[in-house]
């Protein structure tokens, strides 16, 4: 008769060699997707994109990234890198809240200036929106000033979720004379994908320990309900765009 076999073995555990490994890995790809999504990085690709959707030509594409470049990122992260060099913060994402201040101040300043300089110097049926939306940056970044003085929001989260809530409310809105649908410059279809980024940043954050959890859902709630919002109640009792 043959002998039974013997009962498995049970899985050994993990090593805590291979745990601190897998756990740094999490840990320096949660940094490096920080680092990607940064908030600077999304105003001048936005104002580009509605300038592109507005009908605006290579040329005033160009102008209008190159504006908001300037003063909606370059200008700002000039400020923070002075403050990194000279040892006021640890890094380019400013952790400690009681020294976002001067940044956010900064910001504030930048942001009524490129602004401006985009009234101005814009062109065309996007420069109505283009103007709203810019005005909408100081104003929401002084909101966060108040609210960073008492409690530690995520503006990587008010930033990238403003985008991509901005960009899906000028993909499905229909304004006036320009195409709907397939033909339009920016859908539903291409810029919905982009919300999988804020979960994606959610966790990140989280992961690096810049925030908790409910400081990085206010700060994505901020962004695609606030922002949005903000900019339908102006293309709605402003702006004559929509159809």
């Amino acid at each position: 008769m043959p002998r039974p076999l013997p009962p498995p073995s049970p899985a050994a555990p993990p090593s805590p060699t291979a745990s601190r490994a897998a756990r740094d890995r999490g840990y320096r790809l949660a940094n490096a997707v920080s680092y990607f999504l940064n908030p600077l990085v999304f105003p001048p690709v936005a104002f580009a994109l509605i300038e592109w959707h507005f009908g605006g030509g290579w040329a005033s594409v160009a102008w209008t990234f190159g504006v908001s470049l300037a003063f909606f990122c370059l200008l700002p992260l000039v400020y923070v890198a002075g403050m990194v060099r000279s040892g006021r913060a640890e890094s380019l994402e400013v952790r400690d809240r009681s020294r976002r201040l001067g940044p956010l101040v900064v910001s504030i300043a930048s942001y009524a200036v490129g602004a401006l300089l985009l009234w101005r110097t814009v062109q065309g049926p996007a420069l109505p929106l283009i103007v709203a939306f810019a005005a909408l940056y100081p104003l929401n970044t002084a909101v966060l000033l108040l609210i960073t003085l008492r409690w530690k929001i995520s503006i990587h989260m008010t930033s990238l979720a403003g985008f991509v809530g901005v960009l899906l409310f000028v993909a499905v809105t229909v304004w006036r004379d320009l195409p709907a649908g397939p033909e339009a410059a920016l859908t539903a279809a291409t810029v919905a994908p982009l919300v999988l980024l804020v979960p994606l940043l959610m966790w990140a954050r989280v992961r690096v320990g810049a925030h908790t959890l409910g400081q990085v859902v206010a700060g994505a709630a901020f962004g695609l309900v606030v922002l949005p919002a903000e900019l339908w109640w102006i293309v709605v009792h402003w702006l004559d765009l929509v159809g």
